[in-house]
């Protein structure tokens, strides 16, 4: 089967329709971030109850990793990825009616549900179909999707801002929207091709596979990709909560729409950095040196929180995360066998939304008692441990077939 349904040689275009997960991922993040401020003001929210709303995507994000990383490796990736954005489209058309911040809790966990399960499965069927030579190349190009989404959501908000549309209505066209694009993925996604490799390691006989047997053959690989992904995590602080932190310095809707769209260009342009990079220095180096970066932003951040610095430090740190996620999503996908893989996946990168949730859902705390430079401080700390980890456990896998790297990672 695989790329003979219809991509044969289009390995571009199976990119774009594997990205088009990380792109309801990246409008999401935004989109949740831009009508914050409409909530708290709706709602009367509470920092904890911005906190949770902010970040409770991330939790739905764990359950639909582990879930749908069994079941992608059991039946397949394909059906995984033609049924998980159902959640999305579905959660996104009732949060334009929600009365109360519980029931929008309830669709934000639904919703990551849904985003968790298509991230372990899409760069999984992926990797299995591109060529070696070029398949950073590739796996970058469908992560750039996801600031691409951000860019998405922030321009619409911009364009409903603009025709002048109450607040008490925007912030539930904000929301409800994003029904559109994920009925325009399951659309696009109908004739994706199902994972050559997969089905050579045979459809039959397979078995659930326990986290102590993926620990035994693979342990050294899981906390690899499980560094990279927690140091990726902390970055939710600048992804979901940019627009607080740009707002409570004041200057308006309009002014912080347009900070956050800068902002996203430049998560764009890191992207970008990291889709061509990752073929050619490679993944444990771009991954070491882009954790490092971050760590040492976000005491840049720190220092510039309360100065006209913050224009330049806030850029340079959306740059520096989607360097990092690029590395973190590359890698994931790449050090497990084809019979483990979304699980594998899966859990790493269940870590890495609870550590999304943890340290999004402390920002607004600590933005409203005043110790948020503090706070930064010590994020950046953990990120340069991160670094560590990843140089003193991570293996290259740039130039290597995925059979080869299985057998340097269980050695």
């Amino acid at each position: 089967m695989g790329l003979g349904t219809g991509y044969r040689g289009s390995h571009v275009l199976l990119s774009v329709l594997i990205g088009l997960g990380t792109f309801l991922d990246g409008y999401d993040l935004l989109n949740i971030s831009i009508v914050l401020p409409f909530l708290v003001h709706f709602m009367h929210l509470t920092p904890e109850m911005q906190g949770l709303l902010g970040t409770f995507t991330y939790i739905g994000g764990v359950f639909g990793a582990l879930v749908f990383g069994v079941f992608s490796d059991l039946r397949g990736r394909r059906i995984a990825l033609l049924s998980d954005i159902a959640f999305f489209l579905i959660s996104s058309l009732l949060s334009a009616f929600v009365t109360s911040p519980e029931q929008l809790l309830v669709l934000r966990f639904l919703i990551g549900f849904g985003i968790g399960a298509d991230i372990v499965s899409g760069p999984a069927l992926l990797s299995e179909e591109s060529p070696t030579p070029r398949r950073g190349l590739l796996l970058g190009i469908s992560l750039i999707m996801m600031p691409l989404g951000g860019l998405v959501s922030a321009l619409l908000a911009h364009v409903f801002l603009t025709m002048g549309l109450s607040p008490s209505i925007l912030w539930r066209i904000i929301l409800g929207v994003g029904v559109v694009p994920a009925a325009i993925v399951i659309l696009l996604r109908s004739r994706l091709p199902e994972s050559t490799m997969w089905l050579l390691r045979g459809v039959s006989g397979r078995r659930r596979v326990s986290f102590n047997e993926v620990w035994r053959g693979y342990w050294r690989m899981l906390v690899y990709s499980s560094a990279a992904w927690v140091g990726a995590g902390t970055t939710s602080i600048f992804t979901i909560f940019t627009p607080m932190l740009v707002s409570l310095r004041g200057g308006g809707y309009g002014s912080m729409l347009g900070t956050v769209l800068l902002l996203w260009v430049f998560a764009t342009l890191g992207a970008v950095l990291g889709s061509l990079m990752l073929d050619r220095a490679g993944r444990r180096i771009l991954l070491m040196a882009s954790l490092v970066g971050l760590g040492l932003v976000f005491w840049y951040v720190a220092t510039t929180y309360r100065t006209p610095g913050l224009e330049y430090s806030l850029p340079l740190a959306m740059f520096l995360t989607f360097l990092v996620i690029s590395g973190a999503y590359t890698v994931q996908t790449e050090v497990f066998p084809v019979e483990v893989k979304s699980f594998a996946d899966g859990i790493a990168f269940s870590l890495n939304r609870i550590a999304n949730f943890i340290f999004g859902a402390l920002t607004p705390i600590f933005l409203y008692t005043g110790s948020v430079t503090q706070y930064l401080n010590g994020v950046g700390i953990f990120v340069l441990l991160m670094a560590v980890t990843v140089l003193l456990t991570g293996i290259e896998t740039a130039r290597r077939d995925l059979e080869e790297i299985e057998k340097v990672a269980k050695g």
